[in-house]
């Protein structure tokens, strides 16, 4: 089975984004296919300071949690970068945990999930995501899940409102793991 970690970057409080990072979640975990792990930055376990230092320059002990996402990144076949779009980009809080590492995402195929409360989706957010991606030398997966009109989408259990939304979450995850299997070989 493929270990698939999904890194969700959002920690505002009153968050709404958290119904994608679940529909995606939820729809891995029905694939069968997969073990998946939800690493969400808001969580205790995945905390993060402002990053001052690359876990590759750190000197003495890296901090526990810095050490349990790398782990996480390291033994992950692929990964899923999940955000809201905050000011036609992606959040602060995915980013500054982007910037901790730099092997854990060598080569690695990286998916992006973007959701907003217009109707667009997050698609500035994903294209900038996608450069960020080509920038840590992993490997963009062209197709993108966007969630417009995120409330009207997906419930707080991550559970799709529509039969669009639906389709599009379950392509999305099909796409990713023939993308990731792709690289396998």
């Amino acid at each position: 089975m493929q270990n698939i970690t999904l890194l969700y970057g959002c920690v505002r409080e009153g968050r709404q984004s958290i119904r994608a990072a679940r529909a995606v979640e939820n729809a891995f975990k029905e694939s069968g296919k997969v073990n998946v792990t939800l690493i969400d930055l808001k969580e205790k376990q995945y905390e993060l300071p402002v990053m001052t230092e690359r876990l590759k320059d750190m000197k003495g002990t890296p901090p526990e949690n810095v050490m349990r996402i790398s782990g996480l990144l390291k033994n992950a076949d692929g990964i899923v970068f999940i955000t809201p779009e905050y000011n036609n980009s992606y959040s602060g809080a995915l980013k500054n945990a982007v910037d901790y590492f730099t092997f854990e995402w060598a080569k690695k195929p990286i998916g992006c999930v973007c959701a907003s409360a217009g109707k667009m989706g997050g698609v500035n957010a994903s294209n900038l995501l996608q450069l960020l991606i080509l920038a840590i030398q992993a490997h963009p997966m062209p197709y993108k899940l966007l969630v417009p009109e995120l409330e009207k989408s997906i419930d707080m259990e991550g559970k799709a409102l529509n039969e669009t939304m639906q389709k599009n979450i379950d392509k999305f995850v099909n796409e990713f793991l023939e993308f990731v299997e792709l690289h396998k070989k």
